[in-house]
């Protein structure tokens, strides 16, 4: 090999290295949230003891995948600021609907919805009856998106990767007896990482997790590294 192109490869090969021996591998995430004024789904032993029952998720058909994993961090969250309720989870939902026979009456809430933006409440009220649940959180799912970037590009060589993942999210807090929509709040959330091994990557639900419970807590604008 001439001596240019070995002193150029150990030229690359000690900046590689100094980059990656300087370059700590980081999780950090920047959230903002808004919620409407009201009485929010961990405040709920103010207004009556209780269970409350989740929903499923409302998303468009393309991110239905990721249903369960965010169910599951929203009943996490929920576990984290309401240690006195009963939580009726995504899956004990349906399983008592599906019980009761009222499968049809649980795809006509959720397409309603879908279609108004609005759970009907007569439909609504018969749910609430079959879990024996006052109030429901119906979460949802805006968007999820990952875009990888490239960083300390030396001569074609890509030494430093970084995932964004972005999220948006929103949830309802329901009372099945009246019908009305009691809170609501919305939030998004952008997490970075650092490939520099394929292991170091935030995990999907937990970054749901932390925005779920941001959003239940009330905080506008935070950031976790």
């Amino acid at each position: 090999m001439p001596r240019a192109r070995l002193a150029n490869a150990g030229l690359i090969l000690a900046v590689s290295t100094a980059v990656l021996a300087g370059c700590t591998p980081f999780h950090a995430l920047y959230a903002h949230t808004t919620s409407t004024p009201g009485p929010k789904p961990y405040d709920l032993t103010t207004l009556a003891p209780g269970r409350l029952a989740i929903l499923g998720v409302v998303t468009t058909p393309g991110l239905q995948g990721f249903g369960a994993p965010l169910s599951h961090a929203l009943t996490a969250a929920l576990a984290e600021v309401s240690p006195s309720l009963r939580l009726i989870s995504t899956r004990e939902t349906v399983n008592a609907l599906n019980d009761d026979g009222l499968a049809a009456h649980y795809a006509d809430l959720m397409s309603g919805f879908s279609r108004s933006g609005i759970l009907d409440r007569k439909v609504l009220k018969t749910v609430g009856r079959a879990v024996r649940s006052r109030y429901v959180v119906l979460p949802g799912l805006a968007e999820f998106r990952e875009t990888i970037l490239d960083r300390f590009e030396i001569s074609g060589l890509k030494i430093v990767q970084s995932r964004i993942s972005t999220l948006r999210l929103w949830m309802q807090l329901w009372d099945t007896d009246t019908g009305r929509m009691l809170w609501e709040a919305s939030g998004e959330a952008s997490a970075a990482s650092q490939l520099l091994r394929p292991g170091r990557t935030v995990p999907f639900d937990e970054i749901a997790r932390k925005l779920w419970l941001r959003m239940l807590k009330g905080d506008t604008q935070w950031r976790l590294s």
